[in-house]
């Protein structure tokens, strides 16, 4: 059975309300996709997963509010997706690496998925397998985005606010671009998203 390495689209999503942000899949640097064409899903070792979104000092992931979705177009059309909850890591491995991508303007936060999440994800991959087998299908089509609920902190200018994400496998061996300064204003045609980004609880 083939695998699953024909990547449709990655995407990062902002809510308040959840918008897909499909249009970013054109933001998906060139140099990043001979990258992202060896991940397989079918083989991959989840525990190796790494995500991390770059925003705005003035926007922020909520605690438990970031997640990964992962979707699979198998070869007979159906589609089957699933979502997977994201723990922030701060292993200096996982972060530091990311800190020549800053500038003061700017912060990251790097995620991986704990070991239930892990679990998860295997018997997700493995039913989709089995799904393939059942109906003599060969190959599909992969879908991954980075899904952060977010807050801000102050009112942000009038001006293109950009976020970048990144995703590291044991495929790619270190954190490849997926969407670079994706203008989060003008991603969804039918509105402003910015706009209804969430003030921050104070604590």
């Amino acid at each position: 059975m083939r695998s699953w390495r024909r990547l449709r689209c990655v995407v990062v999503c902002i809510p308040a309300l959840l918008v897909a942000l499909l249009a970013a899949c054109s933001s998906v640097p060139v140099t990043s996709l001979i990258k992202l064409a060896q991940i397989d899903l079918a083989s991959t070792d989840p525990r190796q997963l790494r995500m991390a979104v770059k925003l705005p000092r003035t926007i922020r992931p909520q605690p438990q509010g970031v997640s990964l979705r992962v979707g699979v177009k198998l070869s007979n059309g159906d589609e089957e997706i699933q979502d997977f909850v994201l723990r922030e890591v701060t292993d200096p491995k996982d972060v530091l690496v990311l800190h020549s991508e800053l500038d003061a303007d700017t912060h990251v936060f790097a995620y991986r998925l704990d070991s239930a999440e892990v679990a998860r994800l295997i018997t997700f991959r493995d039913d989709l397998k089995q799904k393939q087998a059942e109906t003599g299908g060969r190959g599909g089509a992969l879908s991954i985005a980075i899904r952060p609920q977010a807050c801000r902190t102050a009112e942000l200018p009038q001006r293109p606010v950009m976020a970048t994400t990144y995703l590291r496998t044991m495929e790619t061996g270190s954190y490849v671009p997926l969407t670079r300064d994706v203008d989060l204003r003008t991603i969804d045609p039918r509105q402003d998203i910015v706009g209804v980004i969430p003030m921050c609880a104070k604590t």
